[in-house]
């Protein structure tokens, strides 16, 4: 595959990854074997799957069904899992361990962030998906967290995460993805609009400059520094005509 400006024109703020991709796919021709990627994020996912489509071979392999962080495998046909589960447990009466805790202390290590997939504390028990090459050496290396001594296994069971979403209601006055913006982030419009202009602002994982452009139900919308949601759409129109619409936050 080769690099066109035009091409690359539809990637915009991500042509250094789209350049990534086409060299990974590229190696799997050459050398007539799998390439495997570190952990990609939801947006590096969708434009992988944009490059793609249906006629280059590829899978996804996150460690679970849900997950967010996935590397990809090119041009593989055996199938086999390249992510591993590890699970360790501490004592919640005597430290609060935090996801920023557990990421700090397998950076301090040595480990690269895109060598770790999913990555949660749920009560006392902390899970983490990362690359079957890394899974011993975190074992062996990382056994204390904070003040807490812990100990990484690998896990047979791979654990599904489960989201905490909040929904909310508000009322505004059209679907423009403007207005929609400024009700997630309760801020102007103004203030929605320069976020989206600054490219600050992803629908269903794209970049838009578009104020003008209506949502539709089920859009996942990422506001950088503020959050990611999910608009579910209107519930009903008001007697001043305005909508009551719904959406939902990640938490």
């Amino acid at each position: 595959m080769k690099t066109s400006e035009s091409f690359l024109e539809h990637y915009k703020g991500n042509e250094s990854f789209v350049a990534r991709v086409q060299d990974w796919i590229n190696q799997a021709e050459r050398y007539h074997k799998p390439i495997v990627t570190p952990f990609l994020n939801e947006t590096e996912c969708f434009i992988v799957e944009k490059i793609c489509g249906k006629q280059i071979p590829y899978r996804f392999d996150g460690g679970s069904k849900d997950a967010t962080l996935k590397r990809v495998i090119f041009f593989d046909e055996d199938g086999f899992s390249l992510v591993v589960c590890l699970v360790a447990t501490f004592n919640t009466k005597f430290e609060t361990i935090s996801h920023r805790d557990v990421l700090g202390s397998l950076m301090n290590i040595g480990i690269e962030r895109n060598q770790i997939g999913d990555l949660w504390v749920d009560d006392n028990r902390i899970v983490c998906y990362t690359t079957d090459t890394q899974g011993d050496y975190i074992i062996q290396n990382c056994t204390r967290i904070k003040r807490s001594t812990i100990q990484f296994s690998e896990s047979p069971i791979h654990y599904e995460q489960v989201i905490k979403k909040e929904k909310f209601t508000v009322t505004i006055s059209s679907e423009r993805l403007d207005n929609v913006v400024s009700a997630m982030m309760q801020k102007s419009r103004t203030i929605a609009q320069e976020y989206i202009q600054s490219q600050k602002v992803r629908v269903n994982h794209e970049i838009l400059e578009e104020t003008s452009k209506l949502c539709n139900n089920g859009d996942t919308i990422s506001i950088r520094g503020v959050g990611k949601f999910i608009y579910l759409g209107k519930i009903k129109t008001t007697r001043k005509d305005r909508y009551l619409v719904e959406f939902e936050k990640y938490r």
